[in-house]
């Protein structure tokens, strides 16, 4: 099973679960405001991925990419890797 959890404006929520209430393999739940606003809370503080990007990237001593010694061996085992 999959959760979705969506952020709706307040002037199309009632429209949008109408129609989801009308699909048979959709369960719907509502969560007490206390447990919504602690998640939004905890959003908020969290960081976000690009400020722990940009935190590892100024860790580095040498810019990126600079240690890679063969850069067409390592190009190439980049692609066997997705292939």
């Amino acid at each position: 099973m999959q959760q979705l959890i969506l952020d709706i404006e307040e002037s199309r929520y009632q429209v949008l679960l109408k129609f989801l209430s009308t699909l048979d393999y959709v369960r719907i739940v509502k969560q007490e405001k206390s447990l919504l606003a602690s998640r939004s809370k905890n959003q908020a503080d969290a960081p976000t991925q690009l400020a722990l990007m940009k935190q590892v990237l100024q860790q580095q001593t040498r810019p990126l990419f600079q240690q890679i010694a063969d850069p067409a061996a390592w190009q190439k085992q980049q692609r066997d890797e997705w292939s």
